[in-house]
């Protein structure tokens, strides 16, 4: 099972790589290339659920172990939402929540 994952994985950086290699991408592309690299980043994350809500799984880890990896998840976890922050605020200037306001009731508009 565990080999299965790593083996995905490795797979799904080989292509991101591949997708990051054409220096010519017009903006879909890079649309495709950030899409993509969410999905990949999406079943990251649900695997790592599946272990931190595991007792049995997360028990074999020592204390240090636990703590390297809450540091390094959470120093990745504050560049991203610092990141997120930042091109919200930036698409805000740009007009988007302008365009929000002028939405049909009831529906949500996401960043």
């Amino acid at each position: 099972m565990h080999q299965n994952w790593i083996q995905r994985s490795e797979n799904t950086l080989k292509q991101l790589r591949g997708l990051l290699e054409n220096p010519d991408q017009d903006r879909l592309e890079l649309v495709r290339v950030m899409r993509f690299s969410f999905g990949a980043l999406g079943q990251s994350l649900a695997g790592w659920m599946q272990w931190a809500n595991s007792p049995e799984i997360m028990s074999s880890f020592t204390k240090e172990e636990l703590e390297e990896m809450t540091q390094k998840i959470t120093g990745m976890v504050e560049q991203f939402i610092t990141y997120d922050i930042e091109i919200t605020n930036t698409g805000t200037r740009k007009g988007l929540a302008k365009q929000r306001e002028n939405e049909q009731p009831g529906t949500r508009f996401v960043i």
